[in-house]
């Protein structure tokens, strides 16, 4: 019996393929165009791997079901009825959280010129919080701040030139 192949399968195989055209197109920078120490392949090669690797995952995630996959007494297969039970366990989407993480991250890229990156890593990462609907905003405030200045510096160390709020200052 071929099985149907399910709309994560699609997401899985997807993201795997976006993963090879992306290593694909990376094979075009040159190596000789960057002026940081670790060159201009290294972080693209990064989000390469990452995609791959998820898609993998996700494509071998196995579903835990209290019942296999097998043909129900009347010669029907389960599929679809399984996959819509699947639907009403997972139930709405939450499109407040969606909102709230979309709205996030569209501050960020517009705010990170103007404010510097520590302070719109942290707007972003405090949004994110707050879209999860976390229970200690102040501490998610805190939280935030401090890991986007850590990335900030560590960018730093790493050569690379972020967006500061105070031209060739500490945030």
């Amino acid at each position: 019996m071929i099985k149907r192949v399910t709309g994560e399968q699609c997401l899985a195989i997807g993201i795997i393929l976006i993963g090879f055209v992306m290593a694909w197109q990376i094979s075009d920078i040159p190596e000789n165009a960057g002026y940081a120490g670790i060159g201009p392949r290294f972080f693209p090669s990064l989000v390469v791997a990452g995609l791959i690797v998820a898609g993998g995952a996700l494509l071998m995630q196995r579903r835990h079901r209290d019942t296999p996959d097998t043909i129900l007494s009347d010669g029907e297969d389960d599929t679809e009825q399984l996959e819509a039970e699947e639907d009403a366990a997972r139930g709405p989407a939450d499109w407040h959280m969606f909102a709230i993480a979309s709205g996030s991250l569209l501050a960020h890229m517009a705010l990170i010129g103007l404010i510097g990156f520590t302070l719109a890593g942290t707007l972003l990462c405090f949004g994110i919080c707050r879209a999860l609907d976390t229970k200690r905003p102040a501490i998610d405030l805190v939280l935030s701040f401090l890991l986007a200045l850590g990335l900030y510096h560590m960018f730093k160390i790493l050569g690379l030139n972020l967006p500061a709020l105070i031209t060739g200052g500490f945030l």
